[in-house]
């Protein structure tokens, strides 16, 4: 047996430098783009060249390799002239992008990147796309032409593919479509669906046409359908229209419309109509009666929309639109779409509908706003609710040249409307609408003393003045107040650092910082105000804060084996890549010197927030208050998260796959104040007698304090991959005051074992409105997805 030949070359032979990008058919390297650093390895067992060294010709077992590509078959003829290559007997190519698994013959011309493959089989990465068929013809660009094959997005190591396409002629465009003229649509081998003649996509980011249904099962809309079609308009521009039916209530349809203008503006918009003519008895499905208007029409719609553009002159312009046909539509109809599940919930209990517009300004340390703000009351009359039209506002700070003075300011105009003031009648009901001025400029005076105390000192008057259209009290239109803030601080940041070990090969730092600040603001009398913001009451302050940060670095000791000499390390900087953070604790505690004067209770709730990471992949946060007088729990949240380190290797292509494990636990607390009977009934009539507001400690009375607390909440969240194909998503929140569920969202989703389709089997339950739900998605992947998280 004669020796196998083997050589590299490096720019020797241009032709076989070509070769090596050839294999990507679209992406041929030309000779003079290559760098004579660059190396290719033949290997064969005979290797020739003949008229003058225009034709290379290498034979038996032969290997070409340019990292990463590799090019393997029986034997291999190169024209220099024509560019023409042509490869014969087991013909393979191995290209992380993508690969020829096999092929009888391949002939490529390397100037116009066109070839064709005899009884070839090819895979795309992207997409998981595999290709076969008698002969596989490449035009110029990324055409394909098929006889007599099929294609699928089916990864299967053995055994009969899930589903595959197969039909006489096949055209394919990468990034464009595939014509199937006499095909058939398989499931494991068995043909199911004829298709004389249908059109694919196959882009990888956007292709018109209609996405997989939704189904699924509810106790009171009964079997539901959803349909949507995708409409791609433009390479900028796109649409989903969806067609949904629930058999015991409604038929309705949605419309979304998106564009993307540039890196920075873009426009959404999306609309729906939902019309009742299956539901009965609507009126038993409501369960707060307390609403203004607790009543559900025949005919449902919503417009909701948002926009950013930023112009020429740097003016950001945005708008965030939302109008709903009735005040129960986004508790009924919100999962309807396509919204992340935290958006959906936060949506469903918000109490407005809100919608603003405005444009935006800023020139380093100076900003300007302006905007319209409307908000939709889902809970009392609308036509109580104030509006803002307009808002504008403008605010900076600046140091004031060759003092050591830095300057602040904000000034603040709006106009607030209603269409009806408030019910009730007199001064005490502090209701109107109108419009005011709110002036704060301020000036601070930064300090140090010594090398450790840091401080501030800040005075800033107030002027705020009104205009009212309906007056607290009559003839009182223009009123004002006048107030000035004085703050001031003074703190300093101590630290340590522990170590132990040989050399201090682990170590611990941790900083100190204790802060204390001054707050007084004078009283006055304010009764002649109505209350439109949190602006109209600045309750009298003189508190004195005493707050204590901690925080926690911790440096491991490979990290301190790496870089013994770097100095930076040494000294734990929190900016250093192998420094690790442990957590932080702060406590704040505020003693009220007017309130002392008063003989009232002088110190404020002791407020903590605590963060802990003790390792890579567990976390804890607590936040809460302390009445330090009853030693009372006055709020409270804690939550603690696990995250699956371990990193995912096994690529897929529907995102869930690729989001590590986790499990989340958090308590959420809140203790009942004196108004916390309106969270039950914000609608009440304070006035009435029965109501008893002049004396609501009397436990007749509907206003009398709740034992129970306000908020109480156990929310859990998991998700876990139980096998590689097999996940498992749950959350829900419990109400420990009422105990009972008021939420739980569980699904599960099984992929294929040659990871082509998904099925998603969800359940949803909620109080508010009373439903519970199931639903079912099928998805083939690589075809028609939505490239987004089920859960």
């Amino acid at each position: 047996m004669s020796p196998r030949k083997s050589f590299s070359i490096q720019a020797v032979l241009p032709i076989v430098a070509i070769l090596c990008g050839a294999p990507s058919w679209g992406q041929a390297v030309r000779p003079d783009a290559k760098s004579e650093a660059e190396k290719i390895d033949v290997t064969s067992d005979s290797l020739s060249f003949g008229d003058g060294g225009t034709q290379i010709e290498a034979k038996g077992n032969v290997q070409i390799k340019r990292q990463p590509m590799t090019l393997k078959a029986d034997e291999v003829q190169i024209n220099r002239e024509t560019n023409e290559m042509e490869a014969k007997g087991r013909v393979s190519l191995d290209d992380p992008n993508w690969k020829v698994k096999s092929a009888e013959s391949m002939q490529f011309n390397l100037e116009t990147e066109t070839g064709e493959l005899q009884k070839g089989e090819m895979f795309i990465e992207q997409n998981h796309v595999s290709i076969s068929g008698q002969k596989l013809q490449k035009f110029s660009g990324q055409t394909y032409h098929i006889d007599q094959g099929f294609f699928t997005t089916c990864v299967c190591e053995s055994g009969p593919t899930p589903w595959r396409i197969s039909a006489d002629e096949v055209d394919l465009t990468l990034e464009g479509t595939g014509i199937i003229r006499h095909g058939y649509f398989y499931i494991y081998d068995v043909p199911v669906l004829y298709i004389p003649y249908g059109i694919i996509p196959l882009q990888t980011e956007r292709q018109t046409g209609f996405l997989f249904p939704e189904v699924g099962q509810s106790n009171k809309d009964g079997f539901r359908y959803l349909q949507p079609f995708f409409w791609a308009l433009s390479k900028s521009t796109d649409a989903t229209f969806s067609f949904d039916a629930e058999t015991r209530t409604r038929l309705g349809a949605l419309a979304e419309l998106r564009n993307k203008i540039d890196r920075d503006s873009d426009f959404q918009f999306l609309t729906s109509y939902f019309n009742e003519l299956w539901r009965k008895n609507a009126d038993a499905d409501i369960v707060d009666k307390t609403i203004a208007q607790p009543n559900i029409p025949e005919n449902r719609w919503s417009v909701v929309g948002t926009h950013r553009y930023t112009t020429a002159t740097d003016w950001l312009t945005y708008s965030d639109f939302a109008a709903y046909g009735d005040t129960l539509f986004t508790r009924e109809l919100v999962d309807r779409f396509d919204l992340p599940p935290q958006r959906e919930r936060e949506i469903q209990v918000s109490r407005f509908g809100r919608s603003r517009f405005g444009a935006f300004k800023n020139w380093e340390d100076t900003y300007v706003n302006g905007d319209w703000r409307f908000y939709q009351d889902f809970i009392q009359f609308a036509k109580t609710t104030l509006q803002r039209t307009p808002e504008v506002s403008f605010w900076g700070r600046r140091f004031l040249s060759g003092l050591p003075l830095e300057f602040r300011w904000r000034a603040e105009g709006v106009n607030y409307l209603r269409r009806q003031d408030c019910p009730g009648t007199g001064s005490t009901d502090n209701c109107g609408d109108g419009l005011r001025l709110d002036l704060r400029p301020e000036v601070v005076l930064p300090f140090k003393i010594a090398s450790y105390l840091l401080g501030s000192v800040s005075v800033a008057p107030r002027e705020t003045v009104y205009y009212l259209y309906s007056p607290v009290n009559s003839g009182d239109r223009s009123v004002s107040r006048e107030l000035v803030e004085i703050r001031g601080n003074i703190g300093t940041s101590l630290s340590r650092i522990f170590s132990w070990g040989d050399s201090g090969t682990g170590a611990i730092r941790h900083v100190l910082e204790p802060e204390l600040s001054y707050f007084f603001v004078p009283g006055v009398n304010q009764n002649s105000i109505p209350i439109m913001d949190g602006v109209d009451r600045v309750r009298h302050r003189n508190v004195l804060t005493l707050a204590v940060g901690n925080r926690f670095w911790r440096r491991s000791a490979s990290a301190v084996a790496s870089a013994a000499e770097d100095k930076e390390v040494e000294s734990l900087n929190p900016f250093i890549s192998n420094v690790q953070e442990l957590g932080s604790l702060r406590l704040a505690l505020g003693y009220n010197i007017a309130a002392e004067r008063k003989g009232s209770d002088s110190l404020t709730d002791v407020d903590m927030n605590l963060r802990l990471t003790p390792l890579n992949y567990l976390s804890f946060g607590v936040d809460g208050g302390v009445n330090p007088g009853a030693w009372e729990i006055t709020q409270a949240r804690a939550t603690v998260t696990l995250v699956d380190p371990r990193p995912i290797t096994r690529r897929s292509l529907d995102p869930d796959f690729m989001r590590p494990n986790f499990l989340s636990l958090g308590f959420r607390y809140l203790l009942n104040g004196p108004n916390g009977f309106l969270a039950s009934n914000a609608n009440i009539d304070l006035d009435a007698t029965e109501n008893c507001t002049r004396n609501p400690t009397d436990p007749r009375c509907l206003g009398a304090p709740n034992p129970k607390s306000l908020v109480g909440d156990i929310v859990a969240s998991v998700f876990y991959h139980v096998t590689d194909n097999l996940l498992l998503n749950a959350n829900s929140v419990y109400d420990v005051v009422n105990n009972r569920f008021i939420g739980v969202h569980a699904g599960v989703k099984l992929l294929s074992s040659c990871d082509c389709w998904t099925t998603t089997l969800t359940l949803n339950h909620n109080i508010n409105p009373a439903k519970t739900s199931f639903s079912f998605n099928f998805n083939l992947l690589g075809l028609g997805t939505q490239k987004k998280s089920s859960f």
